[in-house]
């Protein structure tokens, strides 16, 4: 079944001068292998007018070259799929159709973009004040668009609040939009049209590793949500692997360290369900360490499935808070 995405929106990194303060113009964001997005879909719907309800929506860019880009794509919830799509360096800078329905699959078309990112054309009439075209491939395309003001927004970005100036625009067939006011990442975080959607996380893999690291030497303990699996499954995630080789190297450089690592899950399932699989996907990062040369002995697996959760399990953005694997020294 084709489902309606809210939006194949964004995976985005801050560049290493980008340690503080907010996103906005010349703010050092790119696209970047590794960067992981989650999006809250609030009252989502199919390709043929079904409600799907409120849903997450994960973004994962796995190469960018010559101009363009290529990312994973997958959904959790009442519909789940997956696929990838790949944009041409000739669409990044003039196309001006974005993909609204999302079945499993490779998606790459010709003169599509994604929320990723809007053209470098569609970019420079926003920042002229200009109304200019943009398309969804579904009858409810704004057709174009029009800058109406600026706007700041807030997401997480590796584990931390961040603020992200934002261009807010309206379609001349209705909708509204919130575009990142930066040339070199111009993603659509933000959108309201016959549901709502938010970029509700940031994680990027070559900043998280280091992250979590220096979480544990201060702390004792630290949170990531740079740790992913296959949906369902507790097949690490390739992308995930930066994250895991830190941790490495921090037990390597301190051999008398011993961790727990603990798994925790949504509420989607049901609590025999999580709670198996909170405990697969911690033996799986235990597992990996044990690969890479630290002995058995240090590392303790646990699962605690859905017990435990930090924020509220009712909302998209509650659910992405509480998947996440936690370390902390014993």
């Amino acid at each position: 079944m084709r489902i309606r995405a809210a939006m194949a929106i964004l995976a985005a990194t801050l560049c290493s001068a980008a340690a503080g303060g907010a996103y906005g113009q010349a703010s050092g964001l790119s696209l970047s292998p590794g960067v992981t997005v989650n999006f809250s879909i609030y009252g989502g719907y199919s390709s043929v007018g079904t409600r799907l309800g409120d849903y997450d929506f994960v973004n994962r860019v796995t190469a960018v070259s010559g101009g363009g880009y290529s990312y994973q794509y997958w959904f959790t919830g009442p519909a789940p799929n997956s696929g990838t799509q790949t944009v041409s360096a000739e669409d990044r800078r003039s196309g001006t159709t974005i993909r609204e329905f999302w079945p499993s699959g490779d998606m790459t078309t010709k003169g599509h973009v994604s929320y990723l990112a809007v053209s470098d054309a569609t970019f420079a009439d926003l920042k002229a004040g200009k109304e200019t075209k943009l398309e969804f491939d579904a009858a409810e395309s704004p057709r174009s668009i029009t800058p109406i003001g600026t706007e700041e927004l807030t997401t997480l970005f590796n584990e931390k609040p961040r603020a992200i100036r934002t261009i807010k625009v309206k379609g001349a067939a209705g909708g509204t939009f919130w575009i990142v006011d930066d040339p070199a990442f111009p993603m659509v975080i933000k959108g309201e049209t016959k549901w709502k959607w938010m970029a509700t996380a940031i994680a990027d893999s070559r900043a998280s590793g280091p992250q979590l690291v220096a979480s544990l030497r201060q702390n004792g303990e630290a949170t990531t949500h740079a740790i992913l699996f296959a949906f369902d499954s507790a097949v690490l995630d390739r992308e995930s692997l930066p994250v895991l080789e830190g941790v490495a190297q921090y037990l390597k450089a301190e051999p008398g360290a011993h961790l727990a690592i603990e798994g925790h899950t949504d509420n989607i399932g049901g609590a025999p369900f999580n709670l198996d699989l909170s405990q697969k996907r911690a033996e799986a990062v235990r597992a990996y360490l044990v690969a890479a040369g630290i002995e058995a002995g240090r590392l303790e697996a646990s699962g605690k499935g859905l017990t435990q959760p930090v924020a509220d399990n009712a909302t998209p953005e509650g659910r992405a808070q509480n998947r996440r694997v936690v370390f902390r020294a014993r």
